[in-house]
Parts: structure tokens; C-alpha cells; sequence
């Protein structure tokens, strides 16, 4: 057995499959995942660590003995998603966008290594159709193992009517700490101004980004609400908290626990599942 379930908390509430909804967001060793009910309520949450950039047939197998552990059924659910973190990405505009098109947008900003695909996706909320490159073995292993899965890049749910509906009122700077990198989003008058991934070795280097970006957009002139997901500990939250005056946690969309022990989970690190 190559994969390793690191932590998974259930209930055992009678909730039919066709109103599930399962969520996975891929990291570098492993992936994390939410299981929610059509009515937000929340009844699975866990991580599980395994190879992600192995041979699609091993990874297919760790996915399923992982889900087979857990005794998780993913077939007929509501619907499933998988979000796989890409740093090669470009938004295209609604009317500037052409699906034939769709692999020069992103050839002309950068190299796409062997074995990666170039996929899209529409963004409702902004009007814009994001494209970027993603594994194709891991892909597929999922697909094969999740039935109906839909394929989300990081960016695309970091860009959600929440936060776009929060910069009306001030300026929102959300950052999505990831081992190595961070991702970062500014919302100003609730439209998008900045989508963008740098590499980050330690959260001194997220908060050198991050007051980067606030100078470079002059978000410090104005009110700004800075929030927080991903792998955020004690210590990374209290080297962030001096430089900005209003930082909180980002935990997704609202939900109702089915069980207790869940209210003690940090959701914040599930943000982009629970989204």
C-alpha cells in the first residue's frame, strides 16, 4: 500500500449519493478532500498522502484502495471535482476567447513541459474563461477512478462570488499558502485585478509578496481585508497578521457540521474543496 490516509472524519448520517457532493484539491504529496451534502452540510473531510506525479495505473490504485479504506462510494454523487494547482495559467476574457485558440494562449507566456495538456474552464462570476496546463496522467487517473469528474484549476475557485461580493465594500487580497508556492488574488470594486502564482519557500517569502502586491496595486492607501487559506499554522498566521490590519481566515462557503468533532477541524485548509 503506497498511499497513507492521514486524516478523515465522517458521519454516518443516511444521505443518498445523488446528493453528495465530492471535492479534491491535489497538493505535492498527496490531496485533501471534502464530501458535502446539496444543503452545505458537511460529512466528510480528510487528507491522504500518496505519489501524484507517479505512473497513472499506480496512482489510479492508491485513489481507489483510498476511497475503498475510507468506505466512500464516489459513483452516482451530485457531482465531483478535482483541483489540481497549475502555475502556468492566463485568463481570456468572455469575448475575446476562442476555444480553437487555446493552446496559444498559454504557448505564448510559457513552455509546457511533456506530458501536460492544456484545458479551460468558464468563470461565471467574472465573465472570463481561465486556461492552464495540467499532468495528463494524473487527470486521467482520476477520471478513471471518479466517474463524471469535473477538473478545476486552483485559480478558478479562488475567483468565487464571496470574495468578489467582499471587495464592494474594501479591497480583498486572498492568499492560498501551498508547500512552495502561494497564490494570490486582489478584488477591487468586485472585479478581479490580480490572479497570480509565485514561489514561496517559507511565509516570509508569501509576506514579501504579499506587501509586493499591495504596494503595487496601492492597497494600502484604501481598506483592505486580507484572507488567508491553505497550509496556514499558528506560527505562519502570526508572521502575517503584523503587516496588514485586517486578516482573517478563509474557510469556503458557509456550512452546517453533521457531526461535532468537525467543528474542531481547521476548514481553512480545505477552503478550495469547501468553496
Amino acid at each position: 500500500m503506497s498511499h497513507k490516509i492521514n486524516s478523515f472524519i465522517s458521519s454516518d448520517k443516511d444521505v443518498a449519493s445523488y446528493e453528495k457532493r465530492l471535492s479534491i484539491c491535489l497538493s505535492t504529496n498527496g490531496f485533501s478532500f471534502s464530501i458535502k451534502s446539496t444543503s452545505d452540510e458537511l460529512l466528510a473531510i480528510g487528507d491522504v498522502a500518496c505519489k501524484t506525479d507517479t505512473q497513472m495505473a499506480e496512482l489510479l490504485t492508491d485513489v481507489r484502495n483510498a476511497f475503498a479504506e475510507m468506505h466512500i462510494q464516489p459513483f452516482g454523487l451530485k457531482n465531483v471535482e478535482l483541483i489540481i494547482p497549475s502555475s502556468q495559467f492566463v485568463w481570456i476574457p468572455q469575448h475575446l476567447y476562442d476555444e480553437t485558440r487555446k493552446n496559444s494562449y498559454l504557448e505564448s507566456l510559457c513552455t509546457i513541459p511533456s506530458g501536460y495538456g492544456v484545458y479551460s474552464e468558464y468563470n461565471d462570476t467574472i465573465k472570463a474563461h481561465l486556461v492552464y496546463s495540467a499532468n495528463n496522467s494524473t487527470v486521467s487517473a482520476f477520471k478513471i477512478a471518479l466517474p463524471g469528474l469535473q477538473l478545476h484549476c486552483q485559480h478558478f475557485k479562488m475567483v468565487n462570488q464571496t470574495l468578489v461580493d467582499m471587495s464592494d465594500l474594501c479591497s480583498v487580497l486572498m492568499i492560498n499558502v501551498r508547500a512552495g508556492e502561494s497564490d494570490f488574488a486582489v478584488f477591487c470594486n468586485k472585479k478581479l485585478q490580480l490572479s497570480n502564482t509565485f514561489k514561496c519557500e517559507n511565509i516570509d517569502e508569501t509576506a514579501y509578496h504579499a506587501l509586493n502586491i499591495t504596494k503595487q496595486f496601492r492597497l494600502e492607501d484604501a481598506p483592505l481585508s486580507v484572507v488567508l487559506c491553505g497550509e496556514i499554522d499558528r506560527n505562519s498566521y502570526s508572521k502575517l497578521r503584523p503587516f496588514f490590519q485586517n486578516v482573517s481566515l478563509y474557510t469556503g462557503s458557509k456550512l452546517r457540521f453533521s457531526v461535532p468533532e468537525m467543528q474542531h477541524v481547521a476548514t481553512y485548509r480545505y477552503a478550495l474543496t469547501l468553496s
